[in-house]
């Protein structure tokens, strides 16, 4: 079993609604490679629950159920059983990689991954397009309207991810 980890901040609306999204489209998709993912946040504060918003914004999205995520630090045992990870920043990505140099092969933005947009500052000196950002917007405290539209964003870089890696 390959595992893909999504990591934020807090562990209670991004990661885990990319985690929820991946493992429902990975369900539908009967052939391919065996995926299942997880989630972990950089600054966790005890096992808080998803957030209300990213609960209703899933549970509208696919039907998908977040009531039981519990918010989960990122440790080095994810990071060595994780095949790759994917944050919602480049902020996130570039601590990820200072802090475990060894899996600096293995992060990446989601939407660098998704759409395989080169990264602002590679070794190669390939820059991204100016108009594209690898992050994706953090939710928090926002309206339902604003987690229901980083769901829907989400669930487009999902989508290229799954079909990326059903292809590797």
């Amino acid at each position: 079993m390959k595992k893909v980890l999504f990591v934020c901040t807090g562990n209670t609306c991004r990661s885990p609604m990319a985690m929820s999204i991946f493992n429902y489209a990975v369900s539908l998709k009967a052939a391919g490679p065996d995926f299942m993912a997880s989630s972990a946040g950089l600054s966790v504060y005890g096992d808080e629950p998803a957030s209300s918003n990213a609960i209703t914004a899933m549970k509208e999205l696919a039907g998908i159920d977040l009531t039981g995520h519990r918010a989960h630090m990122l440790s080095r045992d994810d990071v060595d059983e994780a095949t790759l990870i994917l944050t919602m920043s480049a902020g996130q990505k570039n601590y990820i990689r200072s802090l475990f140099p060894g899996a600096y092969h293995k992060v990446f933005t989601i939407k660098e991954y998704a759409y395989d947009v080169p990264e602002q500052n590679n070794k190669s000196g390939v820059k991204a397009a100016p108009a594209f950002s690898p992050d994706i917007a953090d939710p928090y405290g926002g309206s339902l309207a604003v987690y229901k539209l980083c769901a829907q964003e989400l669930a487009q870089a999902v989508e290229k991810v799954v079909e990326k890696l059903k292809k590797s």
